[in-house]
This record gives structure tokens, C-alpha cells and sequence, in this order.
């Protein structure tokens, strides 16, 4: 039986002459039976021997799950003369995790750096998990949203952002991965009629991560792969989870449930639950921001409300109606019971939203997608997968931009491989790409 352990949320402030570091910290439950024994037909093989790009952890190991990392622009305000507030900048919040065994008080370093030149720097408090005998997955350190009030700049444009860790025995820092964001402001005017400007909103573009997605084999028992706030499935059966991201719409905010279509090498799958809940997907917020931009400049809001527009972006997960491994549940499909190319969509009331494309293998798996080896680092059982939006967008799109290969994705990590580069020159144009001016219109 394993152990459950549920860490304090803790919430540290401090302001010792204008120094403060806020990082939260939420329960990591752990699972509560022991690893099933894989056979030769039913269930899935060991999934940390089947991912080099997600392997077992050593000592020091020092991956940075790129999939986890999430980064926040958060802005800061003061108070100034009539105690009117004036914009102090933006500091960055981050949510970092490193695979790796490491002693305690060790820490997560993050410098912000523009032209080569350090503009920020934040120590981040960690907690650390340590894999058990009987566990699947890895070892690792994270944090929750540590970000520094005394770290605020004004200044905009592209950074980067070096991650390090610091060893909690011996205080020795080692870069282990470099981002690259590009930090934007959005105009706003005060509420109601009062003349003047408001402090800016700052932000972090996203549009980089529209063109990809990742499926995550979740074992029963163990907690979703952000982990923030969640508590470990229950459900008694291994589920299959998939990840995007948008630039939401009121449709993306709101995230009505849809539902699944599958084949497998063009034929079309049954799902052998109870109707209506037999192809139900599920779909749950992850992570998110946004920011509104506001102005008075069109004749038609000078009075009254102001005009407003939307920004922000966020992570979905997506609960699909299929199992796999010993674990299962028996109203749902197997991905090890059918071996093949998969195709799965994302459908509400007749009209596709997401379309996802993977092969899994005789060993009941899926495949490693080209940009895990050697390239980016995913938490264990996690596939990226290949994802089309439909022409135009969907519903739950307001913003799409269609980015180049030399973007990059998870902030600026380089497609290296012809499937990563295909999936990048997919992504539609939906919308303004960034906020506009209500001048602008039509």
C-alpha cells in the first residue's frame, strides 16, 4: 500500500525592504495501490522503459519537464499621489518541474535576461518527490507560481529565461534549460468616465503552442500531469488524457463537453459504453490567463461602457472515453486492443473541433514522437501527438496565428524534425492575433 501524502498549501510572503516571493504549494497525492504487473496481452508494458525522452530518473538528473512549464507575465501596480495607481511593471510567475533525485532545500533558479543582459532574478522554493519502489513514474522538484514582487521591470519585448538548479547539500547551480518569451502590454482606460489612462496589463503570447497537444496514459491513482490542485483519480481504471492549448473564445472559456469519434487504420470504432456517456469528453481547465484591453477611442465609447477586448490562453485536458492497460475499465476502448493508426476527434453537435492522429504499436503504446528524442523532455507515459484544427478554427478559438518552424514551441525549444515542422505549418488564422484598438474595428 502506498503512502498518501498531502503537503500543506503554503503561501509565503515577504517584504523585507520591498522584497517578496509568493509560491503555493498543493497536495501531491501519491497512489494508493501498487503498480499492475504487465502481461503479454492486456497490459501496457513498462512505460518508463519505453521513453527515452521520459526514462528513469538519476541522480541529478536535471530534465526539465517541458511539458509542465507554464509562464505568467503578472502585473504590478503602486499606489501613487490621491492614491491613484500607476504601473510598477510585471514580475514573472512561473510553474517549473525538474526530473531528477534531489536533496532537500534545493531550489529553482530562474534569471530573466534580454540581449544577454540579467533583468530579474527569482529563487524558487521547491518540493520535492521522491519515486518509490513500486512506483511508475519519476522522481522530480517543482514549484507552483514562484514569482518576486521586488523583480518587476517595464521593460517588454523578447527575453529569455535560463532555469537552474540548485543543489540543496552542496548550493551548486547548473543551467538546465533555456526558454524564450516574448512579453506584450494591452491599453486600459479606468472604469466608468473618469478621464486618464490606467496602468497596463502585461502578457505572455501563447500563439506558439496552438499546434501542439500530448497524450498522457494517466495510471489510476495518480494525479493529471500539472497536478494543480487536483487529487489522484479514483475512478479505478488507467485513463487516457489529452492536452492543448487555445486562445479561448466565450465557447473556450466556457468548455462545453463534446465528444469522441475514433478509428483505427480508417475503421470506425464503436465505443461499447451506455449511451449517452459511451463517447463523452470531458473537458477540464488546466492552467490559464488573460488580460482585456480596454479603450475610449471610437466615437461610440466615449460614453457609457468601454470598448473591450480579450486576450489569454490556456491548457485543456481532455478526458477521452478510451483505457488502456490491465487497469481498465470495461466500458471503454483499449488502445492495446487495437494496434494500429489511430484518429480521434473532438466533436459537439456534428461539427469537429480537434482532431488527433497517433500509432500505437504492437507493445500496446504509442509511439515516441520524433521531437521526444533527443529534443524536448515529457513526464512519463506522455506522447506527443499529431493535432489538426479545423480550417478556419473552431468554436472554442478566438485567436490563431499560424507560426513559422522557427518559432519553436514550449517557449522556443526548435522543431527539429519533419513531423514537428508539418504540425507548426498547420495552424489556421482565426481572429486578431493580439488585441485592437476599437478604431480599428469593422
Amino acid at each position: 500500500m502506498k503512502k498518501v501524502i498531502y503537503l500543506v498549501c503554503v503561501i509565503v510572503a515577504a517584504n523585507l525592504a520591498g522584497f517578496g516571493q509568493t509560491r503555493s504549494r498543493f497536495p501531491r497525492p501519491r497512489p494508493n495501490q501498487p503498480a499492475q504487473p504487465p502481461t503479454a496481452t492486456t497490459a501496457a508494458p513498462d512505460p518508463v522503459a519505453t521513453q527515452p525522452a521520459g526514462g528513469a530518473a538519476t541522480s541529478g538528473d536535471n530534465r526539465v519537464d517541458d511539458g509542465f512549464t507554464w509562464f505568467e507575465a503578472v502585473s504590478t501596480e503602486a499606489l501613487g499621489q490621491n492614491n491613484i495607481p500607476y504601473s510598477t511593471g510585471w514580475v514573472l510567475k512561473s510553474h517549473v518541474r525538474v526530473f531528477g533525485e534531489y536533496p532537500n532545500r534545493s531550489a529553482i533558479k530562474l534569471v530573466v535576461a534580454k540581449a544577454g543582459r540579467a533583468v530579474a532574478t527569482t529563487r524558487c522554493e521547491v518540493d520535492i518527490y521522491h519515486r518509490g519502489a513500486n512506483d511508475i513514474d519519476e522522481s522530480y522538484m517543482w514549484t507552483n507560481e514562484c514569482w518576486r514582487k521586488d523583480t518587476a521591470t517595464k521593460e517588454v519585448g523578447n527575453f529569455e529565461v535560463r532555469v537552474l538548479t540548485v543543489n540543496g547539500d552542496t548550493d551548486e547551480e547548473k543551467l538546465v534549460r533555456t526558454y524564450k518569451i516574448e512579453v506584450r502590454t494591452v491599453h486600459r482606460v479606468p472604469a466608468g468616465q473618469q478621464p486618464g489612462e490606467a496602468p497596463p496589463q502585461y502578457f505572455i503570447p501563447r500563439h506558439g503552442e496552438a499546434p501542439v497537444s500530448f497524450l498522457f496514459l494517466r495510471p489510476t491513482g495518480y494525479t493529471s500531469y500539472f497536478e494543480f490542485g487536483s487529487r489522484p483519480e479514483r475512478s479505478g481504471a488507467n485513463l487516457v488524457e489529452l492536452y492543448f492549448s487555445l486562445s479561448p473564445s466565450t465557447i473556450g472559456y466556457d468548455l462545453p463537453q463534446g465528444y469522441m469519434r475514433c478509428s483505427v487504420d480508417g475503421k470506425r470504432l464503436s465505443m461499447p459504453g451506455p449511451m449517452p456517456y459511451a463517447d463523452q469528453a470531458l473537458s477540464h481547465v488546466a492552467r490559464s490567463f488573460q488580460v482585456i484591453h480596454t479603450d475610449r477611442d471610437a466615437p461610440q465609447f466615449k460614453r457609457g461602457t468601454e470598448y473591450r477586448d480579450e486576450i489569454g490562453f490556456r491548457m485543456v485536458r481532455l478526458q477521452a472515453p478510451l483505457t488502456w492497460g490491465r487497469v481498465r475499465d470495461t466500458n471503454r476502448l483499449a488502445l492495446e486492443d487495437y494496434p494500429g493508426n489511430w484518429e480521434c476527434s473532438l466533436m459537439n453537435n456534428g461539427e469537429v473541433w480537434r482532431t488527433w492522429r497517433w500509432r500505437v504499436g504492437s507493445n500496446g503504446m504509442p509511439d515516441i514522437h520524433a521531437e521526444q528524442k533527443g529534443n524536448v523532455n515529457m513526464y512519463f507515459n506522455s506522447f506527443i501527438v499529431d493535432m489538426e484544427i479545423p480550417p478556419g478554427g473552431s468554436p472554442l478559438d478566438k485567436r490563431l496565428a499560424p507560426v513559422s518552424a522557427t518559432e519553436g514551441f514550449f517557449y522556443g525549444q526548435r522543431w527539429t524534425s519533419a513531423e514537428g515542422k508539418a504540425m507548426a505549418g498547420k495552424v489556421p488564422k482565426k481572429g486578431n492575433p493580439y488585441p485592437v484598438s476599437s478604431t480599428m474595428v469593422k
